[in-house]
C-alpha cells in the first residue's frame, strides 16, 4: 500500500515537473516571438524611413539637374570668352612692337582736294622663305621676310595704294603681297591668324 502511494506520488511530481518545463518552454518561445517581431517593425521602419530619405535625394535632384546643365553651359561659355580675351590680349602683345613700314604718308596731305585712305598691306617675301627653308640667306633681305611684314600706305584707293607697295617691294624680287585693307581700331590685331595660312603657303 504504500509502494503504491510512492510510486503516485512519484508519478504526479513527474508529471508536474513535465508540465512546468512544458509551459516553460511555451513561455520562452512566445517571448522570443515578440521580441522578433518588435526587430521585424524596427527593421520596417528603418527602411521605409530610408527609402523617403532616398526620393527625397531624387526630388532635390530632379530639381537640380537642369540648374547644373545651366551652369555647366554659362562655365563653357565663360571659358570660351577667357581664352578669346587671352587669346587677343597675346595678339596684341605679339604686334605691340612689331615694325610697320610707312610709306606715302609724306605726300598724302600735299592733296586738298581728296582726303587719302591709311591701307594696311601684309607682305612676304618667297625667295627668303625659300631660303630659309634651304638654310641659306638671300643677300640684302632679312630673315624676317620669310615671316609676315606690314606695311600701312597712304592712298586714294587700295589699287593705289597696292601700286604703291608693289614699287617699294616689287613682285620681281620675291615681295608677294598676302592681303591689303583699311585696319580697323585694333590696327595689326586684325591680322594675328595669318602667320600660321602663310607657313602653310
Amino acid at each position: 500500500m504504500l509502494s503504491d502511494l510512492v510510486q503516485a506520488g512519484v508519478i504526479c511530481l513527474t508529471i508536474g515537473g513535465l508540465s512546468y518545463l512544458g509551459a516553460l518552454g511555451i513561455t520562452h518561445l512566445i517571448e522570443q516571438g515578440v521580441v522578433k517581431g518588435d526587430a521585424a517593425d524596427r527593421l520596417d521602419a528603418r527602411f521605409s524611413a530610408l527609402n523617403a530619405l532616398s526620393r527625397k535625394f531624387q526630388d532635390r535632384r530632379t530639381k537640380l539637374l537642369p540648374r547644373m546643365a545651366k551652369l555647366d553651359a554659362e562655365l563653357k561659355s565663360a571659358r570660351r570668352r577667357n581664352y578669346m580675351v587671352v587669346k587677343r590680349l597675346a595678339d596684341i602683345e605679339d604686334t605691340r612692337d612689331t615694325l610697320v613700314r610707312v610709306l606715302g604718308e609724306e605726300d598724302a596731305f600735299l592733296r586738298a582736294e581728296r582726303v587719302p585712305r591709311k591701307f594696311m598691306a601684309a607682305v612676304i617675301n618667297r625667295l627668303v622663305q625659300r631660303a630659309v627653308l634651304e638654310q641659306k640667306e638671300v643677300p640684302g633681305l632679312s630673315k624676317a621676310w620669310s615671316r609676315t611684314q606690314y606695311v600701312y600706305a597712304w592712298a586714294l584707293t587700295i589699287g593705289d595704294a597696292k601700286a604703291l607697295i608693289e614699287s617699294y617691294y616689287p613682285s620681281s624680287n620675291g615681295f608677294h603681297i598676302v592681303e591689303i585693307r583699311e585696319p580697323d581700331e585694333d590696327g595689326l590685331a586684325g591680322f594675328g591668324d595669318m602667320d600660321g595660312a602663310l607657313e602653310q603657303a
